[in-house]
């Protein structure tokens, strides 16, 4: 399980080379913040200006960061969960959520739950190496994304990160994989 960062800060020769580092508290308004600006533009589900949403947002990135486990409804709930932001420089650029798709399975199953690019960043590789780095290092036996079929960015970056679709739903909900055995 990705206990630790990806990169250690430090490790690189530039400074303001790209490190993929584990989420810590101090990540967490971040972290809420681009889910809040990006859902505004229809890139996640969620109803921010809903107040109850919105605290209940803090409260799953939260847990997320400090517990390692994810308050969610269902069966899925305590499924552990990692947060990751990507930092160039001292500046955050982007984060990524991985979630067990049931508690106990990550090494079965992970679902890349969340995942962002400060607009500012965009068009430089980041998402992109997130998501290899994120998959490569996951050691479970799939990892997979849902993202709506109108989110054709995303669809098209998972697609070059070596994902397929498996399905879709009559939500407009496109299922993305990526399976062990076709990893580089």
């Amino acid at each position: 399980m990705l206990e630790t960062s990806l990169h250690e800060p430090g490790n690189s020769a530039e400074t303001s080379a790209p490190q993929l580092l584990l989420a810590s508290a101090g990540d967490v308004p971040f972290i809420v913040e681009a889910i809040v600006a990006e859902s505004r533009l229809g890139h996640f589900s969620c109803d921010c200006a809903r107040p109850d949403v919105l605290r209940g947002l803090w409260h799953q990135i939260q847990s997320i960061v400090t517990d390692g486990a994810a308050p969610m409804p269902g069966s899925r709930n305590g499924a552990a969960a990692r947060a990751f932001v990507m930092q160039v420089g001292q500046a955050n650029a982007g984060f990524a959520i991985l979630m067990e798709h049931a508690p106990g399975g990550w090494h079965r199953r992970l679902e890349l739950f969340a995942l962002a690019t400060q607009p500012a960043y965009r068009g430089r590789g980041l998402a992109r190496s997130m998501v290899r780095n994120l998959v490569r290092d996951a050691d479970s036996a799939v990892v997979y994304a849902r993202c709506s079929r109108a989110s054709v960015g995303m669809v098209a970056l998972l697609g070059s990160c070596g994902f397929a679709a498996m399905a879709a739903d009559g939500d407009g909900v496109v299922v993305l994989e990526s399976h062990q055995s076709d990893r580089c």
